[in-house]
């Protein structure tokens, strides 16, 4: 079986800046580009209105109070260097990439978009014509729809999984309250740092300059939803004009916790249903019924709650017949204890996977950034290399007997 790096190998070294910020730091030899990620507690369960989180995120970074636009452009440009955004339930951030020698410019520029952000009226209006489109074309999906309808049916409307912004959500904006939302979540004292790829102690000291003095006497509570206390289940379907196939996502909420066994072997159980091009799901329903292009299982980690899901696109007149072999191929994994071989093809998929997934030092960076928004730590990763050690067929079985009960599952259709 492939070999997993050890935990002690994917831990970041921690610094704490003099205001206590931490600053969390993958340094390597062997390139010259370093990534900063700074992460706010920020995501859209704490904005005021739907939207709020996303577009706050968009535009801090766009104009200061010194400088356009188009100067930030041309600055980033110039340079080469890449800026990317994520906003998700509970965090909000940005992703820059840039060469080394560019650093003392740019972590100046950073402080000064961070702490004098210009949220001028004309880019704010660019920023929402762009999201109200982007929402427009996403209503048109069928794959958007059948998730949107999938995590509404899981969680409800009162939480924040549970909700989804439309185009008129967009028109119910306003500047002031994303300002003020802004100012009340992109604290600098409480966000997160992440320095990755050709950084050393000297920029640490810079990122320390223009990081580790602001300080503030409260600080924001973090917020973590639970799992509904009812499962939900059942069909849910919505149609979509001039559709030609149909999105399928089927799943549930787990009752584990992500820091359980039963979680590392849930995780074989998974790939060995779909988590490869060889695996259950693809050997019927795109190679022997071609019924789709690919067919995935997957599970979904979030703080305090973990989604498993079923995902495909099919023609419409193939949606039913979709559906029925995958409860089949479930009952297969619930019936019958899978061979020897076909176990260690898993094992040896996932191990795979994972190794590919911390290659980079930059993909250590990713896999990191993601683990500590969610607040999961690597004991996940310790509890999956004993799973792929340990896990036997009868292992396989009972938890599909146990979680993969198709009265307990959301079917959720979108499209045709």
């Amino acid at each position: 079986m492939i070999s997993i790096p050890e935990t002690a190998l994917l831990q970041p070294q921690r610094h704490t800046l003099d205001n206590g910020n931490v600053l969390f730091c993958l340094p390597t030899e062997t390139t010259s580009m370093v990534r900063i990620d700074l992460l706010f507690e920020a995501g859209s369960c704490y904005q005021p209105m739907k939207l709020c989180a996303t577009m706050a995120n968009q535009l801090f970074y766009q104009a200061s109070k010194r400088r356009k636009a188009i100067e930030v452009s041309e600055f980033m440009d110039y340079r080469g260097i890449i800026i990317e955004r994520s906003t998700d339930v509970y965090q909000s951030g940005i992703s820059i990439y840039s060469l080394k020698k560019y650093l003392p410019d740019l972590v100046s520029l950073l402080h000064e978009l961070l702490t004098e952000p210009a949220f001028n009226e004309e880019d704010y209006n660019v920023a929402k014509n762009r999201l109200r489109q982007e929402l427009q074309a996403a209503a048109q999906r069928s794959s958007s729809v059948a998730r949107r309808l999938f995590y509404n049916a899981l969680y409800g409307e009162d939480h924040p999984l549970g909700r989804y912004a439309t185009a008129d959500d967009v028109d119910r904006l306003e500047l002031e309250s994303i300002k003020r939302y802004y100012f009340e979540r992109y604290r600098l004292p409480e966000m997160a740092i992440v320095m990755s790829g050709g950084c050393d102690s000297s920029d640490i000291s810079l990122m320390n300059k223009y990081f580790g003095n602001a300080k503030v006497d409260e600080l924001n509570e973090p917020m973590s939803y639970t799992d509904p206390e009812i499962v939900n289940s059942g069909h849910f379907s919505q149609k979509i004009e001039w559709a030609v196939q149909s999105s399928l996502r089927i799943g549930r909420i787990l009752p584990i916790r992500w820091d359980s066994m039963e979680y590392a072997r849930f995780m074989l159980l998974t790939t060995a249903l779909g988590g490869y091009f060889g695996s259950r799901l693809m050997s019927n329903i795109r190679e022997d019924k071609g019924y789709t292009y690919g067919i995935y299982a997957r599970t979904q980690l979030y703080r305090n709650s973990i989604v498993f899901y079923i995902i495909t696109d099919v023609s419409g007149n193939d949606a039913d017949a979709a559906e029925q072999e995958i409860f089949n191929e479930i009952r297969r994994l619930q019936q019958e204890p899978m061979d020897d071989e076909e176990l260690d093809t898993v094992r040896n998929i996932m191990a795979g996977d994972f190794v590919r997934s911390v290659d980079g030092i930059f993909e250590r960076a990713t896999r990191f950034c993601d683990m500590y928004g969610a607040h999961i730590d690597d004991k996940l990763t310790d509890n999956m290399r004993l799973a792929l050690a340990t896990t036997t067929p009868d292992d396989i079985m009972h938890l599909a007997q146990k979680y993969l009960l198709p009265d307990q599952m959301c079917i959720c259709r979108a499209g045709f």
